[in-house]
């Protein structure tokens, strides 16, 4: 809920005080530069991106417009196991609940457990990076959980099938690190991102 008068916190009905979540509404270069300067996370994109996929949308969580403490990126394509699938790729500080929320579960952080040898691996700015799946999640999706550049890292995907391109050496990238942005193919904008879709 937005703030009110008497109120000035955002307030969600389930976790109480909370930070906004801003949707892009327009994927062109001037938002996604906006983005890249105020985040105070990683805006990972894969890299390569992978054959057939596009930029689906994009959102972040932290007082707008220039303290993002979380951020997501929407990608849609081919599933390996055939249809279309979709990514979500988040980073955030610790106790955002963003990646969780996307999962549709309350785990905030990697699993109990997460000592044991991690399930998936990606390369995030040229680092092996572990993730954990995460068991919980609604049933049409699965998560996986690690930690990248000193924050968390989420891979969220539909359907829970799509995820296993963690299993195939994804590499991603922050592209606040990026003196010129890629040029990114962008398709229908997702309606995932909103948190219970």
């Amino acid at each position: 809920m937005a703030p009110t008068e008497s109120d000035k916190a955002w307030r969600c009905p389930r976790h109480g005080h909370t930070l906004p979540l801003t949707i892009l509404a327009q994927l062109d270069d001037s938002a996604i530069r906006h983005v890249c300067k105020h985040a105070e996370v990683p805006l990972w994109l894969p890299d390569p991106m992978p054959l057939g996929w596009t930029l689906a949308g994009m959102a972040t969580v932290g007082e707008p417009p220039d303290r993002f403490r979380a951020t997501v990126v929407s990608l849609r394509g081919p599933a390996p196991l055939g249809g279309i699938g979709e990514w979500l790729v988040v980073a955030e500080e610790p106790g955002i609940g963003l990646g969780a929320s996307y999962a549709g579960t309350l785990l905030t952080a990697p699993p109990p457990g997460s000592r044991e040898v991690p399930s998936a691996r990606v390369h995030a700015l040229g680092h092996p990076t572990p993730l954990w799946p995460v068991q919980d999640t609604l049933a049409d999706r699965s998560a996986y959980v690690g930690e990248a550049a000193g924050v968390w890292l989420w891979l969220v995907s539909f359907p829970a099938d799509a995820g296993y391109a963690v299993l195939e050496d994804l590499a991603v990238t922050d592209l606040r690190s990026q003196q010129y942005l890629p040029l990114l193919e962008a398709g229908e904008l997702s309606q995932r991102l909103r948190p219970g879709y």
